[in-house]
């Protein structure tokens, strides 16, 4: 099992817990900047890119070195979208020329099956695609302190202020 995650130094330093010897002289400090979003972002992650890019741009968060960790961002809320998206359609099952047999209607979370011990109420397949897909997302969203908890934990720097950094390197 991993650890916990290493603190970035600047979140050291605007908490007051940043120690010299633990903080590392050569850490990469990348540009402010607001990155175009990649050609191959799905129609939804770019939508979202756009919206999240501003807020995060805004929050003086956002770097050019953030571009692949901001699709994972995008791309996780695209599948949230299509798996709740998916939800909303009715659950059906082909009988051929006797026609489709509605499992679960349109929003319906569970289905029910009939075996041999009789009848089981499943989930659909879907909630799990859900779940996964909000996961991620709320991994992301942390990431970049998306959410109010996580906000607290992340400094950014607005523009033309001074980088409290500045002071040990």
């Amino acid at each position: 099992m991993a650890g916990r995650p290493r603190k970035p130094t600047h979140l050291k330093v605007v908490s007051g817990t940043a120690q010299p010897c633990r903080t590392n002289p050569n850490e990469p400090k990348p540009k402010r900047e607001r990155p175009s979003p990649p050609a191959h972002l799905s129609d939804k992650a770019k939508v979202a890119w756009g919206a999240v890019s501003l807020i995060l741009d805004d929050m003086g968060v956002l770097t050019k070195a953030d571009p692949f960790a901001l699709e994972g961002l995008c791309e996780a809320y695209a599948d949230l979208l299509a798996a709740r998206a998916s939800l909303a359609r009715p659950m059906t099952l082909s009988n051929g020329d006797e026609g489709d047999l509605i499992l679960a209607e349109a929003g319906e979370r569970y289905y029910w099956t009939f075996g041999k011990s009789g009848p089981m109420r499943r989930a659909r397949p879907e909630i799990a695609d859900i779940a996964d897909a909000d996961r991620r997302f709320a991994g992301w969203l942390a990431k970049f302190g998306l959410t109010p908890a996580d906000r607290t934990r992340v400094g950014g720097r607005l523009p033309g202020a001074e980088d409290p950094l500045d002071e040990f390197f």
